[in-house]
């Protein structure tokens, strides 16, 4: 027997049909964006302000809800068929919706001109490391170069701005992971979906009414279930980032990560920060340590003039940066740093 039911959201469980019917009558106003070919961003600044981001681009609409309190009125909605914390108190909401679309949503108390949403739809299809070569995001040799560690288990990571494209990196290059690998995923909201994989474990924090789950206990946990890989969607707090380093820093290899910075170096730097604000290790000792962990560094960015781009490759070599490949801003295209003459 079928306990599930179609939504425009994915399958649901039959037993909460009704609320997330619901939810489908006050989505209408976004109905058509969420269903909309190209469109991977949904933003609503305001209950009568929308825009959305469509093939890379930003891009407003006329689309508006009828008041604030129809679209506070979603959010709340929301909030209890997903059994999320959401109040004045906690007025933040990061979730996934069944068909694993991520929203990021705020109350009036921290966004003072009205509650937002920020809707990320999930993609219909993954990209695979091939189209972002023929996209231009890296070339063919920084692909070669990439596949190379993915399979020989170097620890990697990833950096990059928003949307840069962090996560479909990762996705993309996970399917030169050796198949006969048992590979755990830890996320704050799911995201990789690395469903192909036969030994595969998908966690993911919680910070539901009825239990409280970070990223740190995830990647903890993950240490006791023998992994040979542990992918780590993104690392925000010290806590996680001390965990990461302790993963890395214990023998194991395959490991990936991804931060929020502004290039390879910075990601180095602002990942020793989060250690040494734990306050077990010093700022220098946790240089030497991810210096010594860490195996390779990738930064993607996404800028107007020229899309999303790997606009660096770098290795870590004796506690050293030696770069790889990079991008050209002026050229617009990507150098081989190194003119390699060999794949390590």
């Amino acid at each position: 027997m079928n306990d599930t039911i179609p939504t425009l959201f994915g399958e649901v469980p039959i037993a909460k049909q009704f609320e997330w019917q619901w939810v489908e009558t006050h989505f209408k106003p976004l109905s058509k964006w969420f269903s909309s070919k190209g469109v991977t961003e949904i933003f609503v600044d305001r209950f009568d302000s929308i825009s959305i981001e469509r093939n890379g681009v930003i891009e407003k609409t006329d689309t508006v809800f009828s008041s604030e309190q129809e679209l506070q009125l979603l959010i709340n909605q929301i909030a209890l068929c997903l059994n999320q914390t959401l109040s004045d108190e906690s007025p933040i909401m990061d979730a996934r919706l069944p068909d694993c679309s991520r929203l990021c949503c705020t109350l009036p108390s921290v966004t003072p001109q009205g509650a937002t949403i920020t809707l990320r739809v999930a993609p219909q299809s993954s990209i695979s490391i091939e189209q972002l070569v023929e996209f231009g995001a890296l070339t063919n040799d920084m692909l070669v170069y990439l596949k190379h560690h993915i399979k020989h288990g170097s620890n990697i990571l990833v950096s990059g701005n928003t949307g840069s494209g962090k996560t479909t990196l990762l996705r993309a290059l996970a399917r030169f992971i050796p198949s006969n690998e048992r590979i755990i995923t830890c996320e704050d909201t799911q995201e990789l979906y690395l469903d192909w994989l036969p030994y595969r474990v998908s966690m993911e924090a919680s910070n539901r009414k009825d239990s409280v789950v970070e990223m740190k206990n995830l990647i903890e946990t993950s240490l006791r279930m023998r992994p040979d890989r542990i992918w780590v969607g993104e690392i925000r707090k010290a806590a996680a980032a001390d965990a990461f380093l302790q993963a890395i820093n214990t023998g194991h290899s395959g490991c990936v990560t991804t931060i929020h910075a502004n290039n390879s170096k910075d990601a180095v730097s602002r990942l020793q920060y989060l250690i040494a604000s734990q306050g077990s290790i010093s700022f220098e000792l946790a240089e030497k340590q991810i210096m010594g962990s860490v195996d390779l560094l990738i930064h993607a960015s996404r800028h107007a003039d020229y899309g999303r781009r790997i606009t660096e490759i770098t290795k870590i070599k004796n506690g050293k940066f030696i770069p790889v490949f990079t991008f050209d801003t002026q050229t617009m295209k990507h150098d081989n740093a190194q003119n390699l003459t060999s794949i390590n």
